[in-house]
């Protein structure tokens, strides 16, 4: 007799079968690839995909194939660093470049320095890798908070405001060209971003953040007199 909980269960069965049939190529294609150029472009879709696990499983092996795979190294040290694995996410980003410079691995090793409180590493490296790809966004926001952490707020403001310029819907971004106003006392322009950066982390559901932003809009407020 069909119930509403035998329902459930085989609808929950049939929706992962779905998926594995959708991920099965992707991921068999990933363990059979012939060369370290196909498993470094199967391991960047499965970044893509939040796979990360796998994602390192592939540059693993494309780098057995190819010892000198800078693009791998860059990658899998992305991939380490989603997985909180700093330490090797800087090995891996220096090998990288070791074999040759690039924007990837300078911009990963700027947000490592970040999160370690190491802020003009940050910037040093956030630079390097903006000097290499003028149009990455992250690196931009990246200098902008170490910049600020440092107390440049100036550098802050243009190089978020440069990061917002090359996408306006990073909410990181609005935050801290608003901290950085908030600083150099323009309020009401703190206030535009805080609550610009609150409503996108509401459309991305990060509920913390959101907050976060409506306390400090709160707060900047209380200081226009």
């Amino acid at each position: 007799m069909f119930s509403y909980s035998n329902g459930g269960f085989l609808m929950k069965k049939f929706i992962l079968s779905v998926l594995i049939l959708i991920l099965l190529p992707c991921l068999s294609f990933a363990q059979e690839c012939q060369s370290s150029t196909e498993c470094a472009i199967i391991g960047k879709k499965l970044i893509q995909q939040k796979d990360y696990q796998n994602a390192i499983e592939c540059f693993n092996k494309a780098i057995e194939m190819d010892e000198n795979e800078y693009f791998s190294y860059a990658y899998r040290a992305k991939a380490n660093y989603y997985l909180k694995n700093y330490e090797q996410t800087l090995e891996d980003a220096d090998r990288s470049i070791s074999i040759k410079p690039n924007s990837v691995a300078f911009g990963i090793k700027s947000s490592v320095n970040l999160l370690k409180g190491d802020y003009r590493n940050a910037v040093e490296n956030a630079s390097k890798a903006l000097e290499l790809n003028p149009n990455y966004m992250k690196c931009y926001e990246v200098r902008a908070r170490a910049e600020y952490l440092l107390g440049d707020y100036i550098s802050a403001l243009k190089d978020s405001s440069r990061a917002i310029k090359l996408r306006d819907n990073y909410a990181k971004s609005y935050e801290v060209r608003a901290m950085a106003y908030a600083e150099l006392k323009d309020y009401k322009s703190a206030i535009s971003d805080t609550e610009k950066a609150a409503d996108l982390f509401k459309k991305n559901r990060d509920r913390k953040s959101y907050k976060e932003m409506k306390k400090l809009a709160k707060i900047y407020k209380g200081k226009i007199k």
